[in-house]
């Protein structure tokens, strides 16, 4: 399988809303921007780019990587990830 441009584009396009919605990091930007100004806040919005950059490349070329040096991984991985969503249904019906 191969990621074509639109496919990265429209992924960047979902993280770049992601990145929008409010949550703790946005607090503590905010809060380390209040607190001693834009020079202070700038490293910790950095570093969380950084990381949402970074996170899903590493990721990505992780589990590539290990599905080319195990044959049946990608199939134990399908299971796995069966099994936790069957079980993630049965206790959203409870």
């Amino acid at each position: 399988m191969t990621a074509s441009i639109f496919d990265l584009a429209l992924y960047a396009g979902g993280i770049f809303v992601l990145f929008l919605t409010p949550g703790p990091v946005w607090m503590a930007i905010v809060a380390r921007t209040l607190s001693g100004g834009i020079g202070s806040a700038w490293p910790l919005a950095f570093g969380v780019v950084v990381g949402d950059i970074l996170w899903p490349i590493l990721a990505i070329l992780g589990v590539s990587w290990v599905a080319t040096q195990y044959d049946g991984f990608l199939d134990v991985l399908k299971y796995a990830a069966t099994m936790i969503f069957f079980a993630l249904g049965i206790s959203l019906i409870r």
